[in-house]
């Protein structure tokens, strides 16, 4: 009787082991699964690529490889210095902004002048709000400042008291958190710059399979994967592309820099996606001309912000205001090309002392440049050789800072030059020009940031684009704020698609 007992102990024991051993193996199994479950492949590091690359691996433990084919991050958000766009945010709501996601579309959709895809600017809108959180609340950034750009209704384009260059620190801010996880956790996370993506693999049944890229080596290497997300930004800098979609452009200078040549609409169109609103490529109005290469193709952005905390635009010649500094960006252009002389485009941007203070890294460093120059409202008149008598400038600034009504119906006037300026008053001025700066059309996009084909049905499975290379968002006109507002909409919104089907 004891040894039968014994022996059914002894049964039941090995039983039980062989059932705990097949858990562990199962476990071990589900585990194998997630760590070679094949990584998302990021096209592209500016904010679009960044905001991807950590929604995925930090929010949804998903591992990705992101590919660049510049030598370092950032691309052109790097050199956003205005701010990023917000509607309903803790920032608008501690500062008593009053501000809505309606009134947000509606600014948005006039901008666009009937071009684009509303329902992609109503998502930009409505979920602006959430973007500025999340950089808030998993960045540590600020965002504690608002200016209000042209085309807006109110202020909500956002910015750090720390008073360094928005798209700045947002790249560096998300690039670190990205290279941290990496470094931590190179299976979660590989970074691959100098390798440039030449085309995407797409299977019979519609899926992707890989992407081939050519290595910093010159060899051409294929990644194996399942989801792609192009955010390989514009093609302002490509002369070839200008002529093709917009000849009368060609001849301006640009603020893009030599790696946006619009490789990711290439390889998308080639796949058979829907490409909407090409032409739409928008000038904007205050590039700083440097007067040590007055005809450099290439100019520093004059940040709209310089506007709409108080700069001004004068004529070169007559030192005039001549149109509503808080206009659209098409507007603005449109002004500086009727109004100033033809042979050069320029105008001068002037500010006050107080906007300096309220700006001053960013008007420090355009000093550093010599790009904006200090002086008084005389040095200026001087500096320029502006015709007018100097009592003539200085009354036309006195005008401006103390009229009841603005003459070109600028709706915001802050930082004014003060009711007692007078030729002696401490400015701050340069020269500008309009510049090739952005461009609104590509691959066409869904509210899922998946690429889109022809027949608006999307264009793959694990097929998806995110900031400047895909086209709808904006339309015929963008306006400033919602360049990186876009990259951290749509950028999340691709990461969560996949996410939902991985």
């Amino acid at each position: 009787m004891v040894r039968s007992s014994r022996k059914i102990l002894l049964y039941l024991t090995v039983i039980a082991l062989v059932l705990i051993g097949r858990q562990i193996i199962q476990k071990k199994s589900n585990q194998m699964i997630k760590v070679t479950k094949q990584p998302v492949v990021v096209i592209g590091s500016g904010l679009a690529g960044l905001t991807a690359s950590n929604q995925l691996a930090n929010s949804y433990k998903i591992p990705v490889i992101l590919l660049d084919k510049a030598k370092s991050i950032g691309g052109n958000s790097i050199k956003a210095s205005s701010g990023i766009n917000g509607a309903l945010s803790t920032t608008q709501e501690s500062l008593k902004v009053k501000d809505s996601p309606e009134l947000f579309l509606e600014d948005t959709v006039k901008s666009a002048k009937g071009k684009g895809v509303e329902p992609l600017m109503k998502k930009l809108t409505s979920d602006s709000r959430s973007a500025i959180s999340w950089l808030q609340e998993s960045f540590g950034l600020k965002l504690d400042k608002l200016a209000q750009l042209g085309g807006h209704s109110t202020a909500r384009t956002h910015r750090s008291s720390t008073n360094i260059p928005p798209g700045y620190e947002l790249v560096s801010t998300l690039s670190k958190a990205l290279k941290k996880t990496s470094e931590e956790n190179p299976d979660l996370v590989q970074i691959l710059l100098n390798s440039k993506v030449i085309d995407v693999i797409i299977n019979k049944s519609g899926q992707v399979e890989g992407v081939k890229y050519i290595d910093e080596t010159g060899e051409t290497q294929i990644l194996q994967t399942s989801n792609v997300i192009f955010s390989t930004g514009g093609f302002g800098y490509s002369k070839d592309m200008l002529e093709k979609y917009n000849p009368d452009l060609v001849k301006l200078p640009t603020t893009n820099g030599e790696q946006t040549t619009g490789d990711g609409q290439n390889i998308l169109e080639k796949l058979g996606a829907k490409m909407i609103d090409m032409s739409e490529i928008q000038v904007h109005p205050t590039g700083f001309i440097d007067n040590a290469n007055r005809d450099s193709n290439w100019k520093f952005l004059a940040a709209e912000a310089l506007r709409g905390l108080g700069g001004i635009l004068l004529h070169p010649e007559t030192g005039k205001r001549f149109v509503n500094e808080l206009s659209t960006r098409d507007s603005v252009t449109a002004a500086i090309q009727n109004y100033c002389p033809k042979n050069d485009n320029r105008a001068i941007i002037l500010m006050s002392e107080s906007l300096y203070s309220n700006y001053k890294a960013n008007v420090d460093f355009y000093m550093s440049k010599n790009l904006v120059f200090k002086g008084t409202v005389k040095e200026m008149v001087d500096h320029y050789n502006i015709k007018s008598p100097l009592d003539a400038v200085v009354q036309g600034l006195k005008h401006y800072s103390t009229a009841s009504k603005d003459d070109f119906n600028r709706p915001l006037i802050v930082n004014s030059f003060g009711k007692d300026v007078n030729s002696n008053t401490i400015v701050y001025y340069g020269e500008i020009t309009p510049v090739v700066h952005f461009t609104m059309g590509g691959a066409q996009i869904d509210e899922h940031s998946q690429v889109l084909n022809t027949a608006n049905k999307p264009l793959a499975k694990g097929l998806y684009a995110a900031g400047e290379v895909s086209g709808g968002v904006h339309g015929a006109n963008r306006l400033g704020g919602s360049s990186l507002l876009e990259c951290v909409v749509y950028g999340r919104t691709a990461a969560n698609s996949i996410a939902s089907r991985y």
